[in-house]
């Protein structure tokens, strides 16, 4: 199986209530990453899978695969790919003690522990070109002021399109999802 972020669901707004849901309120637990910038897709790929799954790390092991992969495509100074680290990271690891994960050997990856963040998530199938990204974020933002949410100055640059399918997955067998930072 896949490991994947861990986060819970948070109620509906009461602004929301009534409504068909158009997005979801969701509390994304702390989590380790491994990170890269990236031109394109294929190139963020290769570097993670070799840290992941072809073992380029300081322990020379391969990783449980993770998913989603996380796309920062409004990121300062340069759009960033992440995946999540599975936890525990590699065999080797305990199950109860938080250890830091392996050093990559590439010196274009970083590894990172984010903190926990509340988003708003809008699930999409298809594509997820730069329009249709953008088009939902400002879609989503929308109905978030219409339901009172708050969204922080940099929430362009924190956004993040999840996707949960292979680089080449067919249009309609992709599972995208828009993760917006928002203040509750």
């Amino acid at each position: 199986g896949w490991h994947t972020a861990r986060w819970e669901p948070l109620p509906a707004l009461p602004a929301a209530e009534g409504r068909e849901e158009v997005y979801q309120l969701r509390r994304y637990a702390p989590m380790c990453v491994v990170e890269c910038a990236y031109e394109k897709r294929p190139e963020g790929y290769t570097l993670l899978d070799g840290y992941t799954q072809g073992g380029e790390n300081a322990l020379g092991l391969p990783m449980p695969r993770t998913a989603p992969c996380m796309m920062l495509p409004c990121a300062t100074p340069e759009k960033l790919m992440r995946y999540v680290l599975p936890s525990p990271h590699t065999p080797r690891d305990g199950d109860t003690a938080a250890v830091p994960p392996p050093e990559p050997t590439c010196d274009l990856l970083a590894t990172r522990q984010l903190g926990e963040t509340v988003y708003a998530v809008k699930r999409f199938s298809g594509y997820g070109t730069p329009g249709i990204v953008f088009g939902l974020r400002d879609e989503l933002k929308t109905q978030l002021a219409r339901d009172g949410v708050r969204v922080p100055a940099d929430c362009d640059e924190r956004l993040v399109l999840a996707q949960y399918n292979e680089l080449f997955s067919l249009p309609w067998k992709r599972d995208n999802e828009l993760w917006l930072p928002v203040e509750l």
